[in-house]
């Protein structure tokens, strides 16, 4: 099953130093090549994993994304318009472009998300009632609690 990816389980999975690690590394290591990566999100972990752990992780995410083990995807005209109606609507929210386009994207294509950002996701409902989120709130905080 494809599963959308946000950029905190990323960062995570790739920062030892995060209290999320071994649930992200886990994740990521066991979803693979069903691991969905968005354009924009690519742009984010890289910047991310530069300023927080080092280049050198922000270039092995880069050959990891180049080398085929996740799958990309990039956002189209539509997708970004409907990102654009996501972010204009929970504006009080200050979801950004990101989140916007992960919210757009699995409403379109039905996917899970993989997050740790649950307060904007639970706070910004897709119309027909919530999302699909890999990790609950409360394994998430059993693991950095």
């Amino acid at each position: 099953m494809r599963v959308l990816a946000d950029t905190g389980p990323i960062v995570a999975a790739a920062n030892r130093r995060d209290r999320a690690h071994d649930l992200a590394a886990a994740l990521v290591a066991q979803l693979g090549r069903e691991l969905v990566i968005l354009d924009p999100v690519i742009v984010e972990v890289d910047q991310l994993l530069r300023a927080r752990v080092s280049g050198d992780a922000g270039a092995a995410f880069l050959g990891a994304v180049a080398n085929g083990e996740h799958v990309v995807e990039f956002m189209t005209r539509g997708l970004v318009r409907r990102a654009v109606q996501i972010d204009a609507r929970y504006r009080d929210l200050g979801l950004g472009f990101v989140d916007a386009a992960l919210m757009a994207y699995a409403e379109r294509h039905d996917l899970p998300i993989l997050t740790f950002d649950f307060e904007d996701f639970r706070a910004a409902p897709p119309e027909g009632g919530y999302w699909r989120l890999v990790v609950d709130e409360e394994r998430y905080r059993s693991v950095v609690d």
